[in-house]
């Protein structure tokens, strides 16, 4: 999903009143210190994504009582900090003016680094246009939004440093949230695209796993709304982890999600040193409208190449554990290579059946 970047709108501070209207009524009763809009739309004249920041500054020890406001009066959807401490992420149900909402702690750098940026572009046009330029260069490039945060991380600290908003270890700190780290940016691989969840997939992941074609062989149903919702949440919040043990990844087909896969980091107490000390247990789900074009194939086989660089240092395990009836994963197993492992009869029981469990694991190398 590619960064899109429009020119300033001069629509976007009435948005942001309108906004700040809703929320109030929640709040009443937290004594915070104020609705800001910050971002690129709270500066005139500035180009920017056409979604509305807003912060909500409260001291830190009402953080969690404007959390329980929002959620319980404002049903608001709490996702966490999401890898930033001191900025606590809500998804709001309706996203009409689209909008980030934020509960942020007086102060603390995260929160300055809000407001200089906000500020100083505010009253400095060359910066302003020089931020602009380079936003509108990467989207033009269909940049994904974690290369998006990475490549503009130079310019952004050139702004902050003008500010005097944060301190040479606080910028040093800022640079280094933005790298992406274990996160992924857009790897693009023959005829498809793997990166990360944002909130917007969560209707494309519900089509993908509510249908009972995808759960059949899986330990649960068709996936409520509610449970897709809260699935791609747990996927943002598990790539800001560090160090990262669980990866799960949208499959992109000229940018619509057609499925998506997932490996699980295991380290192995292997007391053999030829062995490896890593093994990751696979996973993947794709659209039935797409089965038989290879995707998943295509799509795993570039998780495995990724994974193996990254951690090769004896070698690498990869597991796919199958319900032998699902004869489309075994074969998608055996063409990547993998060999069976072990086959345990009546392994669990799912869905009222009792269910055998084939396991085919595979050794790569760094080639």
């Amino acid at each position: 999903m590619s960064v899109v970047v429009v020119s300033y709108d001069s629509a976007w501070p009435q948005h942001f009143q309108q906004i700040k209207a809703e929320l109030e009524p929640h709040l009443q009763d937290v004594p915070y210190i104020s609705i800001e809009h910050v971002g690129s739309t709270a500066v005139p004249g500035l180009a920017a994504k056409p979604i509305i920041d807003v912060d909500i500054i409260v001291k830190r020890e009402n953080v969690g009582q404007a959390i329980d406001a929002l959620v319980t009066k404002g049903k608001l959807f709490y996702l966490g900090e999401l890898g930033i401490v001191d900025r606590h992420v809500f998804r709001v149900p309706s996203q009409s003016p689209r909008r980030n909402i934020y509960v942020c702690v007086d102060g603390v750098a995260q929160t300055r680094n809000h407001l200089g940026l906000r500020d100083t572009l505010r009253t400095n046009p060359e910066l302003r246009d020089e931020y602009a330029r380079v936003k509108l260069e990467l989207a033009s490039k269909g940049t994904n939004l974690t290369d998006y945060i990475e490549a503009k991380s130079t310019i952004v600290q050139k702004i902050l440093r003008v500010s005097g908003m944060l301190t040479t270890e606080e910028l040093e700190d800022l640079r280094k949230a933005n790298l992406k780290g274990d996160r992924w940016g857009a790897l693009k691989i023959d005829r498809l695209l793997l990166r990360e969840f944002q909130v917007e997939d969560i209707d494309a992941y519900h089509a993908l796993e509510s249908t009972e074609a995808n759960a059949r062989y899986q330990s649960w149903g068709p996936r409520t709304m509610e449970e897709s919702r809260e699935l791609v949440w747990s996927n943002m919040q598990n790539s800001t982890v560090n160090p990262r043990t669980n990866w799960e990844l949208v499959v992109e087909s000229e940018e619509r999600l057609v499925g998506r896969v997932g490996a699980a980091l295991t380290r192995l107490d292997a007391a053999d040193h030829a062995q490896p000390d890593v093994r990751f247990d696979l996973w993947f789900s794709f659209l039935p409208a797409v089965h038989g074009k290879g995707f998943a194939t295509e799509a795993v086989r570039a998780l495995v190449d990724v994974l193996t660089e990254k951690y090769n240092e004896k070698g690498v395990e990869f597991e796919i554990e199958c319900d032998p009836r699902n004869t489309g994963s075994c074969k998608l197993a055996e063409r990547l290579g993998f060999e069976k492992h072990s086959l345990t009869e009546k392994a669990w029981e799912s869905k009222g059946e009792c269910v055998d469990s084939l396991v085919y694991r595979k050794m790569v190398h760094k080639r």
